[in-house]
Protein backbone atom coordinates (compact mmCIF):
# COMPACT_ATOMS: atom_id res chain seq x y z
CA UNK A 1 0.00 0.00 0.00
CA UNK A 2 3.38 1.85 -0.04
CA UNK A 3 5.51 3.60 -3.10
CA UNK A 4 8.48 4.43 -2.78
CA UNK A 5 9.47 7.98 -2.82
CA UNK A 6 10.60 9.52 -6.76
CA UNK A 7 13.72 11.06 -6.72
CA UNK A 8 12.57 15.01 -8.12
CA UNK A 9 14.33 13.93 -11.59
CA UNK A 10 11.95 11.55 -12.39
CA UNK A 11 9.09 14.02 -12.99
CA UNK A 12 11.88 15.63 -15.49
CA UNK A 13 13.60 18.83 -15.99
CA UNK A 14 13.07 21.45 -13.47
CA UNK A 15 12.70 24.48 -15.47
CA UNK A 16 11.44 27.14 -13.02
CA UNK A 17 9.07 27.27 -9.45
CA UNK A 18 5.75 29.19 -8.71
CA UNK A 19 5.48 30.65 -5.30
CA UNK A 20 7.62 28.35 -3.94
CA UNK A 21 6.12 24.87 -6.22
CA UNK A 22 8.39 23.40 -8.55
CA UNK A 23 7.53 23.71 -12.17
CA UNK A 24 8.78 20.60 -14.39
CA UNK A 25 9.12 19.83 -18.26
CA UNK A 26 8.20 16.04 -18.69
CA UNK A 27 10.32 14.21 -20.08
CA UNK A 28 7.34 13.17 -22.88
CA UNK A 29 6.73 16.01 -23.50
CA UNK A 30 9.19 16.99 -26.63
CA UNK A 31 7.28 14.11 -28.26
CA UNK A 32 4.38 16.17 -28.52
CA UNK A 33 6.41 19.25 -29.70
CA UNK A 34 7.97 17.15 -32.03
CA UNK A 35 4.52 15.74 -33.28
CA UNK A 36 3.07 19.48 -33.51
CA UNK A 37 6.23 20.27 -35.73
CA UNK A 38 6.05 17.17 -38.02
CA UNK A 39 1.86 17.30 -38.10
CA UNK A 40 1.49 20.90 -38.42
CA UNK A 41 4.88 21.92 -40.51
CA UNK A 42 4.03 21.22 -43.65
CA UNK A 43 0.63 22.80 -43.75
CA UNK A 44 1.87 26.00 -42.49
CA UNK A 45 4.54 25.86 -45.04
CA UNK A 46 4.38 28.95 -47.95
CA UNK A 47 6.34 28.94 -50.94
CA UNK A 48 7.39 32.26 -51.15
CA UNK A 49 8.99 31.89 -47.63
CA UNK A 50 11.08 28.89 -47.67
CA UNK A 51 10.91 25.48 -46.88
CA UNK A 52 11.65 25.44 -43.21
CA UNK A 53 9.27 28.77 -42.68
CA UNK A 54 6.21 26.05 -41.60
CA UNK A 55 8.29 24.47 -39.50
CA UNK A 56 9.42 27.53 -37.38
CA UNK A 57 5.73 28.16 -37.39
CA UNK A 58 4.79 24.61 -35.81
CA UNK A 59 7.87 25.52 -33.24
CA UNK A 60 6.64 28.91 -32.40
CA UNK A 61 3.07 26.97 -31.42
CA UNK A 62 4.83 24.12 -29.75
CA UNK A 63 6.21 26.55 -27.29
CA UNK A 64 3.23 29.02 -27.56
CA UNK A 65 1.17 25.93 -25.95
CA UNK A 66 3.60 25.13 -23.59
CA UNK A 67 3.08 28.54 -22.15
CA UNK A 68 -0.76 27.84 -22.52
CA UNK A 69 -0.82 24.75 -20.81
CA UNK A 70 1.80 25.82 -17.79
CA UNK A 71 -1.06 28.99 -17.39
CA UNK A 72 -3.70 26.20 -16.85
CA UNK A 73 -1.40 24.20 -14.04
CA UNK A 74 -0.29 27.26 -12.08
CA UNK A 75 -4.25 28.71 -12.27
CA UNK A 76 -4.94 24.96 -10.20
CA UNK A 77 -1.55 25.45 -8.30
CA UNK A 78 -2.66 28.83 -7.35
CA UNK A 79 -6.52 27.61 -6.53
CA UNK A 80 -4.85 24.96 -4.25
CA UNK A 81 -2.67 27.37 -2.22
CA UNK A 82 -5.56 29.47 -1.51
CA UNK A 83 -7.36 26.59 -0.29
CA UNK A 84 -4.93 25.69 1.97
CA UNK A 85 -3.38 22.53 0.68
CA UNK A 86 0.21 22.29 -0.02
CA UNK A 87 1.55 21.85 -3.92
CA UNK A 88 3.75 19.83 -4.35
CA UNK A 89 4.44 20.31 -7.90
CA UNK A 90 3.21 21.57 -11.56
CA UNK A 91 4.72 19.49 -14.41
CA UNK A 92 3.53 19.37 -18.41
CA UNK A 93 3.54 16.26 -20.17
CA UNK A 94 2.93 14.83 -23.21
CA UNK A 95 -0.98 14.61 -22.33
CA UNK A 96 -0.84 18.36 -21.29
CA UNK A 97 0.05 18.55 -17.45
CA UNK A 98 -1.12 18.35 -14.28
CA UNK A 99 -0.41 19.61 -10.65
CA UNK A 100 0.04 17.92 -7.07
CA UNK A 101 -1.27 19.51 -3.99
CA UNK A 102 -2.57 17.45 -1.04
CA UNK A 103 -6.37 17.04 -0.87
CA UNK A 104 -6.48 14.96 1.90
CA UNK A 105 -8.77 17.09 4.15
CA UNK A 106 -10.17 18.74 0.95
CA UNK A 107 -13.88 19.60 -0.05
CA UNK A 108 -16.63 19.62 -2.32
CA UNK A 109 -16.26 23.75 -2.45
CA UNK A 110 -12.67 23.49 -3.23
CA UNK A 111 -12.06 20.60 -5.41
CA UNK A 112 -14.70 22.55 -7.71
CA UNK A 113 -12.81 25.45 -7.16
CA UNK A 114 -9.56 24.15 -8.27
CA UNK A 115 -10.71 22.31 -11.00
CA UNK A 116 -12.80 25.35 -12.56
CA UNK A 117 -10.02 28.22 -12.83
CA UNK A 118 -7.77 25.78 -14.82
CA UNK A 119 -10.03 25.43 -17.92
CA UNK A 120 -11.53 29.20 -17.25
CA UNK A 121 -7.39 30.35 -17.43
CA UNK A 122 -7.51 29.57 -20.97
CA UNK A 123 -10.55 30.88 -22.03
CA UNK A 124 -9.30 34.04 -20.44
CA UNK A 125 -5.63 33.58 -22.39
CA UNK A 126 -8.00 32.97 -25.27
CA UNK A 127 -9.60 35.80 -25.23
CA UNK A 128 -6.13 38.03 -24.37
CA UNK A 129 -4.69 36.65 -27.14
CA UNK A 130 -7.02 37.24 -29.83
CA UNK A 131 -7.16 40.75 -28.53
CA UNK A 132 -3.54 40.86 -28.89
CA UNK A 133 -4.32 39.64 -32.67
CA UNK A 134 -5.91 42.29 -33.48
CA UNK A 135 -3.56 44.96 -33.05
CA UNK A 136 -0.89 43.08 -35.42
CA UNK A 137 -1.10 43.22 -39.09
CA UNK A 138 2.50 40.79 -39.15
CA UNK A 139 0.99 37.67 -41.83
CA UNK A 140 3.46 35.31 -39.23
CA UNK A 141 2.40 36.98 -36.07
CA UNK A 142 -1.83 36.66 -37.15
CA UNK A 143 -0.96 33.10 -37.76
CA UNK A 144 0.22 32.14 -34.93
CA UNK A 145 -1.57 34.32 -32.54
CA UNK A 146 -4.65 32.47 -34.37
CA UNK A 147 -3.89 29.48 -34.29
CA UNK A 148 -2.96 29.58 -30.18
CA UNK A 149 -6.10 31.78 -29.56
CA UNK A 150 -8.44 28.79 -31.03
CA UNK A 151 -6.55 26.04 -29.53
CA UNK A 152 -6.77 27.82 -26.15
CA UNK A 153 -10.71 27.87 -26.50
CA UNK A 154 -10.49 24.20 -27.64
CA UNK A 155 -8.45 23.21 -24.65
CA UNK A 156 -10.78 25.26 -22.00
CA UNK A 157 -13.97 24.15 -23.51
CA UNK A 158 -12.91 20.77 -23.49
CA UNK A 159 -11.49 20.12 -20.08
CA UNK A 160 -15.15 21.90 -18.94
CA UNK A 161 -16.39 18.40 -20.10
CA UNK A 162 -18.70 16.55 -17.76
CA UNK A 163 -16.20 13.57 -17.09
CA UNK A 164 -12.60 12.43 -14.98
CA UNK A 165 -9.97 12.99 -15.20
CA UNK A 166 -11.13 16.30 -17.08
CA UNK A 167 -11.58 19.49 -15.22
CA UNK A 168 -15.18 19.30 -15.58
CA UNK A 169 -15.07 15.90 -14.21
CA UNK A 170 -13.69 16.89 -10.95
CA UNK A 171 -16.83 19.64 -10.44
CA UNK A 172 -19.41 16.63 -11.59
CA UNK A 173 -17.27 14.99 -9.07
CA UNK A 174 -17.61 17.51 -6.07
CA UNK A 175 -21.23 18.14 -7.12
CA UNK A 176 -21.97 14.54 -6.76
CA UNK A 177 -20.15 14.51 -3.33
CA UNK A 178 -21.49 17.71 -1.97
CA UNK A 179 -25.37 15.93 -2.50
CA UNK A 180 -24.52 12.31 -0.53
CA UNK A 181 -21.81 13.62 1.25
CA UNK A 182 -19.93 10.72 -0.56
CA UNK A 183 -16.76 11.33 -2.14
CA UNK A 184 -16.82 7.83 -3.31
CA UNK A 185 -20.06 8.15 -5.44
CA UNK A 186 -18.93 11.80 -6.86
CA UNK A 187 -15.51 9.72 -8.38
CA UNK A 188 -17.50 6.89 -9.80
CA UNK A 189 -20.49 8.99 -11.27
CA UNK A 190 -17.66 11.24 -12.49
CA UNK A 191 -15.58 8.37 -14.05
CA UNK A 192 -17.78 6.80 -15.51
CA UNK A 193 -19.01 9.74 -17.31
CA UNK A 194 -15.74 9.88 -18.37
CA UNK A 195 -15.83 6.93 -20.26
CA UNK A 196 -19.09 8.59 -21.79
CA UNK A 197 -16.54 11.32 -22.93
CA UNK A 198 -14.05 9.03 -24.49
CA UNK A 199 -16.50 7.15 -26.16
CA UNK A 200 -18.07 10.09 -27.83
CA UNK A 201 -15.12 11.57 -28.57
CA UNK A 202 -14.02 9.03 -30.96
CA UNK A 203 -17.32 8.87 -32.39
CA UNK A 204 -17.63 12.55 -33.08
CA UNK A 205 -14.39 12.28 -35.07
CA UNK A 206 -15.35 8.98 -37.02
CA UNK A 207 -18.95 10.08 -37.80
CA UNK A 208 -18.07 13.59 -38.62
CA UNK A 209 -16.48 12.88 -41.99
CA UNK A 210 -19.51 10.04 -42.74
CA UNK A 211 -21.75 12.69 -42.43
CA UNK A 212 -19.92 14.88 -44.59
CA UNK A 213 -19.94 12.24 -47.17
CA UNK A 214 -15.92 11.17 -47.15
CA UNK A 215 -14.81 8.42 -45.39
CA UNK A 216 -12.39 9.54 -42.64
CA UNK A 217 -9.08 9.39 -42.89
CA UNK A 218 -5.99 8.31 -40.66
CA UNK A 219 -5.95 11.95 -38.98
CA UNK A 220 -9.59 11.83 -37.87
CA UNK A 221 -8.51 8.58 -36.26
CA UNK A 222 -5.28 8.69 -34.95
CA UNK A 223 -5.90 11.56 -32.29
CA UNK A 224 -9.32 10.88 -31.16
CA UNK A 225 -8.18 7.30 -29.86
CA UNK A 226 -5.05 8.67 -28.66
CA UNK A 227 -6.78 11.28 -26.57
CA UNK A 228 -9.92 8.74 -25.53
CA UNK A 229 -7.11 6.38 -24.37
CA UNK A 230 -6.15 8.86 -22.00
CA UNK A 231 -9.60 9.71 -20.90
CA UNK A 232 -10.86 5.90 -20.52
CA UNK A 233 -7.67 5.20 -18.29
CA UNK A 234 -7.96 8.05 -16.60
CA UNK A 235 -11.84 7.77 -16.35
CA UNK A 236 -11.55 4.09 -14.81
CA UNK A 237 -8.74 4.65 -12.47
CA UNK A 238 -11.58 7.51 -10.92
CA UNK A 239 -13.95 4.70 -10.93
CA UNK A 240 -11.43 2.42 -9.11
CA UNK A 241 -10.49 5.50 -6.55
CA UNK A 242 -14.61 6.11 -6.47
CA UNK A 243 -15.19 2.13 -5.04
CA UNK A 244 -11.83 1.65 -2.85
CA UNK A 245 -12.58 5.43 -1.16
CA UNK A 246 -16.05 3.95 -0.38
CA UNK A 247 -14.67 1.24 0.79
CA UNK A 248 -12.62 2.94 3.36
CA UNK A 249 -14.80 5.30 4.37
CA UNK A 250 -15.53 3.54 8.00
CA UNK A 251 -13.53 4.27 11.36
CA UNK A 252 -9.50 4.05 11.31
CA UNK A 253 -10.33 2.73 14.90
CA UNK A 254 -12.29 -0.44 13.28
CA UNK A 255 -9.04 -2.26 11.49
CA UNK A 256 -6.34 -1.40 14.77
CA UNK A 257 -5.55 -4.50 16.38
CA UNK A 258 -5.13 -4.46 20.32
CA UNK A 259 -1.16 -3.55 21.52
CA UNK A 260 0.21 -3.75 24.88
CA UNK A 261 2.99 -1.24 25.25
CA UNK A 262 5.71 -1.95 28.05
CA UNK A 263 9.09 -0.90 29.17
CA UNK A 264 12.01 -1.82 26.84
CA UNK A 265 13.62 -3.08 30.67
CA UNK A 266 11.03 -5.78 30.92
CA UNK A 267 11.64 -9.07 30.45
CA UNK A 268 10.68 -11.74 27.81
CA UNK A 269 9.00 -13.97 31.17
CA UNK A 270 7.00 -11.10 31.53
CA UNK A 271 5.14 -10.64 27.96
CA UNK A 272 5.29 -14.34 26.99
CA UNK A 273 1.88 -14.79 27.94
CA UNK A 274 0.28 -12.17 25.88
CA UNK A 275 2.99 -13.39 23.09
CA UNK A 276 2.11 -16.79 23.10
CA UNK A 277 -1.68 -15.75 22.38
CA UNK A 278 -0.69 -13.94 19.48
CA UNK A 279 -1.12 -10.57 20.78
CA UNK A 280 0.82 -7.42 19.85
CA UNK A 281 3.27 -6.46 22.13
CA UNK A 282 5.71 -3.01 21.79
CA UNK A 283 8.99 -2.23 23.38
CA UNK A 284 8.84 1.84 24.68
CA UNK A 285 12.13 3.62 25.68
CA UNK A 286 12.35 5.04 28.66
CA UNK A 287 10.20 7.87 28.52
CA UNK A 288 7.28 6.13 26.96
CA UNK A 289 7.96 5.93 22.83
CA UNK A 290 7.25 3.35 21.10
CA UNK A 291 10.41 1.75 19.48
CA UNK A 292 9.35 -0.96 18.15
CA UNK A 293 7.40 -4.51 18.07
CA UNK A 294 8.34 -7.15 20.32
CA UNK A 295 9.21 -10.73 18.03
CA UNK A 296 7.29 -13.47 18.94
CA UNK A 297 9.12 -16.23 17.03
CA UNK A 298 12.96 -14.71 18.61
CA UNK A 299 11.03 -14.26 21.97
CA UNK A 300 10.05 -18.45 21.72
CA UNK A 301 13.56 -18.81 20.86
CA UNK A 302 15.07 -17.67 24.28
CA UNK A 303 16.10 -20.60 26.57
CA UNK A 304 13.50 -20.94 29.28
CA UNK A 305 16.30 -20.68 31.93
CA UNK A 306 17.01 -17.38 30.05
CA UNK A 307 13.23 -15.54 29.84
CA UNK A 308 13.45 -13.86 32.89
CA UNK A 309 16.46 -12.73 32.21
CA UNK A 310 16.48 -11.40 28.90
CA UNK A 311 14.76 -7.91 28.26
CA UNK A 312 12.32 -7.83 25.65
CA UNK A 313 14.32 -4.64 23.93
CA UNK A 314 16.58 -7.71 22.58
CA UNK A 315 13.85 -8.94 20.35
CA UNK A 316 12.20 -5.99 19.20
CA UNK A 317 12.03 -5.23 15.73
CA UNK A 318 12.84 -1.34 15.43
CA UNK A 319 10.27 0.79 13.61
CA UNK A 320 11.16 4.57 12.65
CA UNK A 321 9.94 6.92 14.73
CA UNK A 322 7.37 7.88 11.94
CA UNK A 323 5.53 4.98 12.93
CA UNK A 324 3.64 6.95 15.42
CA UNK A 325 0.86 8.30 14.14
CA UNK A 326 -1.51 10.70 16.17
CA UNK A 327 -5.36 10.76 14.22
CA UNK A 328 -8.74 12.10 15.77
CA UNK A 329 -11.00 9.37 16.78
CA UNK A 330 -13.89 9.67 14.17
CA UNK A 331 -10.51 9.26 11.62
CA UNK A 332 -11.80 7.40 8.55
CA UNK A 333 -9.80 4.42 7.21
CA UNK A 334 -8.84 6.88 4.14
CA UNK A 335 -6.85 8.93 6.28
CA UNK A 336 -4.94 6.00 7.96
CA UNK A 337 -3.82 4.85 4.52
CA UNK A 338 -2.71 8.07 3.09
CA UNK A 339 -0.70 9.10 6.33
CA UNK A 340 0.50 5.33 6.00
CA UNK A 341 1.60 5.60 2.41
CA UNK A 342 3.06 8.98 2.60
CA UNK A 343 5.41 7.77 5.22
CA UNK A 344 6.01 4.19 3.35
CA UNK A 345 4.62 2.34 6.74
CA UNK A 346 3.47 -1.22 6.91
CA UNK A 347 2.89 -0.63 10.70
CA UNK A 348 2.21 1.85 12.84
CA UNK A 349 1.14 3.16 16.05
CA UNK A 350 -2.03 5.17 16.39
CA UNK A 351 -2.56 7.14 19.59
CA UNK A 352 -5.37 9.52 20.02
CA UNK A 353 -4.31 13.10 18.61
CA UNK A 354 -5.82 14.81 21.90
CA UNK A 355 -4.76 12.69 25.01
CA UNK A 356 -1.93 10.64 22.87
CA UNK A 357 -3.51 6.97 24.53
CA UNK A 358 -2.41 4.40 22.17
CA UNK A 359 -5.28 3.23 19.77
CA UNK A 360 -3.91 0.14 18.59
CA UNK A 361 -1.57 -1.04 16.16
CA UNK A 362 -2.46 -0.77 12.41
CA UNK A 363 -0.72 -3.45 9.76
CA UNK A 364 -0.80 -2.90 5.81
CA UNK A 365 -1.46 -6.18 5.18
CA UNK A 366 -4.37 -6.83 7.80
CA UNK A 367 -5.68 -2.93 6.02
CA UNK A 368 -5.23 -4.70 2.58
CA UNK A 369 -7.25 -7.57 3.43
CA UNK A 370 -10.01 -5.63 4.97
CA UNK A 371 -10.58 -3.22 1.75
CA UNK A 372 -10.19 -6.17 -0.39
CA UNK A 373 -13.20 -8.09 1.31
CA UNK A 374 -15.12 -5.15 1.18
CA UNK A 375 -14.45 -4.21 -2.30
CA UNK A 376 -15.49 -8.00 -3.19
CA UNK A 377 -18.48 -7.41 -0.86
CA UNK A 378 -19.27 -4.82 -3.44
CA UNK A 379 -18.28 -6.60 -6.09
CA UNK A 380 -15.99 -4.58 -7.19
CA UNK A 381 -12.19 -5.29 -7.23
Amino acid sequence: MSTPARPSAAYGWRIGSLAGTPIYLGRSWPVIAVLIVVVFGPNLARPDRGGSYGYLLAAGYAVLLLVSVLVHEAAHALAARWRGHPVSRIVADVWGGHTVYDATHSSPTSTALVAVVGPLSNLVLAGVVWGIRALTTNETALTLLGIVAFANLLVGLFNLLPGLPLDGGQIVSALVWRATGSKGRGLVAAGWLGRVVAVLTVAWFALRPLAEGRPPDLFDLVWPVAIAFFLWQGATGAVRAGHIHEATAGLATDVLEPLTLVAGTATVAQVEAALTAGAWVAAADPGGWPLGVVDAASAAAVPAGSRDRTAVASITVAQPAAWVIPLPGDAVLTELISVMSERELSLAVVVDEGTRDIRGLARAERINAVVGAELSRRGRR
